[in-house]
């Protein structure tokens, strides 16, 4: 049994095709479907009611608000409201192949380890498909994902775009007090890292984060998101939250955790930050001409500054951490 949730902001034009996809699922476990509209403004929650009133009985599906926007909100609103005990986050421009949900209960149902299942996507491109696509391909939650299937070695994640998480575990951590503190997309904000955190979280309480190429989707990229000004802007949107994933690497490789350890890692890593962003700034004078040059210095810039800001908040989650995970 699954609970599938899609956030959605302003999703109108985008979301049909993702729920005819959660319609036509053929010989799947018994689930439901929980739109999440957040914040929307163009008669996102009404266009879905339509649609999946025709198509369901009223108990299979709802339509829940979330008022305070941001897809870290989102999620929350949708674990909560989740009646079962598998939790599947699409995206509003995904679309299942239709044995998704079969496939999910084969996989979920062999592992009883798994905490967090990701799956593979394809790419529908809505626009010209751009020269360099494949070779950062990753970037835009499609392709394999190259993950070991364990616990306790090294952090690793999946890409949030039709992730599966077993829903009890994170939903007590945060009924018990823990904030997580990446928040996700928020309007045209570019921030990430919200999924990588629920990933490392799942293995902080001893679960493993599996992927699985048998569970697949079609990730629809309109023209808007395949220009290279576009992905410069994501990849310093995912670079941004550095600083803040810095508790979560330190907290699991150390065998030892005070908090000045934690201060000395976290100063030493923004020093290098800073004298790497100045090194290859004076290289290219600021102004690098290469595309890949282009990407390497925004990104660079993106985590100097992002060290240099999250401080105060690195630091507050990892007490965080610590608390709530043991020392």
């Amino acid at each position: 049994m699954i609970s599938i949730v899609v956030c959605t902001h302003n999703g109108r034009t985008r979301i049909g095709p993702c729920l005819t996809s959660l319609i036509a699922q053929e010989h799947p476990p018994e689930y439901e479907i929980l739109v999440v509209d957040n914040a929307s403004s163009d008669g996102t929650g009404e266009m879905v009611r339509t649609q999946l009133s025709s198509s369901f009985p009223s108990g299979v599906w709802r339509v829940i608000h979330e008022e305070k926007p941001g897809l870290l909100y989102a999620r929350l609103a949708g674990l909560r409201a989740a009646r079962y005990d598998w939790v599947l986050f699409c995206d509003d421009d995904n679309v299942l192949f239709s044995d998704f949900l079969f496939q999910s209960q084969q996989v979920l149902s062999q592992n009883p380890g798994i905490g967090v299942l990701g799956s593979l996507g394809i790419p529908e491109f809505l626009g010209p498909k751009p020269d360099w696509f494949d070779r950062y391909s990753s970037s835009y939650a499609v392709g394999p994902q190259q993950i070991v299937n364990s616990v306790g070695k090294r952090l690793v994640h999946v890409y949030g775009a039709c992730s599966i998480y077993r829903k009890n575990p994170l939903l007590e951590l945060f009924q018990k007090g823990f904030k997580p503190v990446l928040g996700g997309r928020k309007g045209k904000e570019m921030s990430a890292g919200d999924d990588v955190e629920w990933c490392w979280l799942m293995q902080l309480m001893g679960y493993q984060v599996a992927y699985s190429p048998n569970l697949q989707f079609t990730h629809q990229l309109p023209a808007s998101r395949l220009t290279w000004d576009y992905y410069i802007r994501m990849k310093k949107g995912i670079s941004g939250s550095a600083g803040l994933l810095s508790a979560y690497t330190f907290y699991f490789s150390a065998s030892f955790r005070p908090i000045v350890g934690f201060a000395f890692h976290y100063f030493t890593n923004t020093v290098k930050s800073v004298l790497l962003y100045g090194k290859y700034g004076v290289r290219w004078m600021g102004k690098p001409s290469k595309p890949e040059n282009q990407l390497s210095f925004a990104i660079l810039e993106s985590q100097m500054w992002a060290y240099l800001r999250q401080g105060k908040s690195a630091l507050i989650h990892f007490r965080q951490l610590k608390n709530h995970f043991g020392t």
